[in-house]
């Protein structure tokens, strides 16, 4: 009775009155390392050479010869190996590589060309766009010098190359988008946009508050003017569509354009003075 008395005291004076043991880190993570759940786990460090891939690196010399060795079996698997062809075989496979060859080598030089003819174009859109630009931004200082403080008052900014959604699906999505080269001048009624792609530069009369919604606006009206764009040997070229207005530089372009954009703001004035 004596002994098992003083055991208990042992034990309520080590386990409950004196508090619980402190284990330090590594002690802590003997006992997880130790324990049966943590054994009977998969090693992290699995050989995965069996597989013909990950580790080549750092084999040892013996078992990187027999990775290769594996890699090669497995190649020749999927080759066929060891099959025989007949000499019909092989003239046919030979044939059709040489076609597939020659049309590939075609096709190749086909997207070359067409790549090398956009570069081209966009090239010389962009340099029409932002010269007529300089010129109607030039314009535009010299008309505001009489028309300061008026609804007639032009501003001009140039927006370079812009991609647009052209058309979305009933999400909301969009399906089709488009690249333009874009400036334009405003004054508080209109805006006159300048709109360059492909081969073209167009120019279109539209509401200021509108003119915002770009693409999405500009197809409900009819451009003013289409510049058509030809790139050749001899260098750029252009002329307008469907007009008879037929200038013969870009100045005089520019100036039917701004003439066409004042007096569009004008008129509106005009009619509601009326």
């Amino acid at each position: 009775m004596m002994v098992r008395s003083e055991s208990r005291s042992r034990v309520a004076a080590g386990g409950v009155g004196g508090g619980r043991k402190n284990f330090s880190r590594e002690q802590t993570r003997k006992f997880v390392d130790v324990h049966p759940a943590a054994q009977a786990a998969l090693p992290r460090n699995v050989d995965r050479t069996m597989f013909g891939h990950g580790g080549a690196d750092v084999l040892t010399p013996a078992a990187n010869g027999a990775h290769h060795a594996h890699i090669s079996l497995s190649e020749q698997f999927l080759s066929g190996y060891g099959a025989e062809r007949s000499a019909a075989v092989l003239n046919w496979m030979d044939e059709l590589k040489s076609e597939s060859e020659d049309f590939i080598n075609c096709r190749r030089d086909n997207l070359l060309e067409d790549e090398l003819k956009a570069s081209l174009y966009r090239g010389a859109i962009s340099y029409l766009v932002d010269k007529i630009f300089q010129e109607l931004r030039w314009f535009a200082f010299e008309y505001n010098k009489v028309a300061a403080g008026t609804a007639l008052q032009i501003s001009s900014s140039i927006l370079g190359e812009v991609t647009e959604v052209t058309r979305v699906n009933t999400k909301r999505e969009a399906e089709e988008t488009a690249t333009f080269f874009r400036a334009r001048l405003a004054n508080r009624r209109h805006s006159l946009v300048i709109r360059g792609s492909g081969n073209v530069v167009e120019f279109y009369v539209v509401p200021v508050s509108q003119v915002m919604a770009l693409s999405l606006v500009e197809t409900e009206y009819a451009p003013v003017a289409t510049m058509q764009v030809k790139v050749s040997n001899d260098g750029v070229s252009w002329r307008l569509r469907g007009m008879q207005f037929k200038p013969d530089t870009i100045e005089e372009l520019c100036m039917g354009m701004f003439a066409r954009f004042v007096e569009t703001t004008k008129k509106e004035l005009s009619a509601e003075e009326e």
